[in-house]
C-alpha cells in the first residue's frame, strides 16, 4: 500500500508539472498578443535566454523587443496559438518541444502587415523556488507567409457587433479576469 501511495504521489506531481508548464506556455502567448511586458517576462527563469531569430539574449530583454514592436502596430492584434506540446521531465528540469502558430502584426516594411509563422519552441525549463521558468528557448521556424491579401470578413468585425481585441490592459480579458 505504501508503494502505491508513493507511486500515486509521483504521478500526481508529474501531472501537476506538465500542467504548470502548459500554463506557462499559454501565459507567454497571451503576453505577446496583449503586449504585456510583465506577463511575457514572467515565463523566464532568472537569467533565462531566448534565441528568437536574430535576437539571442535575455528573456527579459526579448519581452521588451516584443512590446516595442507591438507599439508600431498597436491597433492590429495578433494571435499566438500553442498546439502540440511534448514535455520530458527530469525532476526540477524539463525539456519541451512546443508547436505554435502565430498570426503576428508587424511593420517591417513601413506599413502594417500580418506575418504568419508556424514553428516550434525548444525550451529548457527549471523549477526554482517551486516555480517553473524557461532557462533557454530556441525558436524553430517551420514555415512562414506574409500579409494575406483581402478585406476583412465584415460580419465578424467590431463594427458588426463583436467585442474587439486590443493590445495592453484595455483588452476585455483584463476586466474579465479582474
Amino acid at each position: 500500500m505504501e508503494d502505491e501511495i508513493r507511486a500515486l504521489r509521483r504521478e500526481l506531481q508529474e501531472l501537476r508539472d506538465h500542467e504548470e508548464i502548459r500554463q506557462l506556455l499559454y501565459r507567454y502567448a497571451r503576453g505577446v498578443d496583449r503586449a504585456d511586458l510583465e506577463l511575457i517576462q514572467s515565463v523566464y527563469a532568472e537569467g533565462g535566454t531566448d534565441r528568437h531569430g536574430p535576437f539571442d539574449g535575455s528573456g527579459a530583454e526579448f519581452a521588451k523587443v516584443v512590446v516595442d514592436g507591438a507599439r508600431k502596430v498597436w491597433d492590429h492584434v495578433g494571435n499566438h496559438h500553442i498546439t502540440n506540446t511534448f514535455v520530458e521531465l527530469d525532476g526540477d528540469r524539463a525539456r519541451a518541444e512546443v508547436y505554435f502558430l502565430a498570426f503576428h502584426p508587424h511593420a517591417d516594411n513601413g506599413r502594417p502587415e500580418l506575418g504568419i509563422i508556424s514553428g516550434r519552441y525548444l525550451d529548457v525549463l527549471e523549477r526554482r523556488d517551486g516555480r517553473w521558468g524557461i532557462v533557454r528557448r530556441v525558436v524553430v521556424s517551420d514555415w512562414t507567409r506574409n500579409d494575406f491579401a483581402g478585406p476583412e470578413w465584415e460580419r465578424t468585425t467590431e463594427r458588426a457587433g463583436y467585442v474587439g481585441g486590443r493590445r495592453g490592459d484595455t483588452d476585455q480579458s483584463y476586466e474579465f479576469f479582474a
